[in-house]
């Protein structure tokens, strides 16, 4: 009687000790680039370029430059165009930005320096909850 337990947990520890592979998904937020042109017939007057994980939930957010405080005393209309399948394990996220271009000096995003800062937010999400924010 006792050797029949004894097999059954050497084959217990034998199953517990073959080796398998967990596939975690891509996380990735990479910054790519960011391109400006204030001519006054362009809306979208800033455009940032990001590659994430294929198929991630996404979200973006804009800030003052100390990156806490919401964006006051100008227009800006954020919008997103999404391209699937730029390479095997990464999509692309466009953020377009359409500025209040009168108002821009009389936001919290003008230096004093007459310089436009701010700050971006771009967070990879399950559900509700965030996973990688950049």
């Amino acid at each position: 009687m006792p050797s029949s337990i004894f097999k059954s947990v050497i084959a217990t520890a034998a199953f517990a000790a073959t080796p398998c592979a967990a596939q975690i998904g891509n996380w990735d937020i990479i910054y790519q680039s960011l391109e400006t042109d204030f001519k006054d017939s362009i809306t979208n007057e800033i455009v940032l370029d990001y590659r994430f994980g294929t198929g991630r939930s996404f979200q973006n957010d804009l800030f003052d430059s100390g990156c806490t405080e919401p964006i006051t005393g100008m227009t800006i209309n954020p919008t997103t165009a999404r391209t699937t399948g730029i390479t095997t394990d990464h999509d692309l996220l466009e953020i377009m930005l359409d500025l209040g271009k009168s108002t821009i000096t009389s936001s919290n995003v003008w230096s004093s320096n007459n310089e436009l800062q701010f700050c971006i937010r771009v967070q990879l999400k399950s559900g509700s909850n965030v996973i990688k924010e950049e």
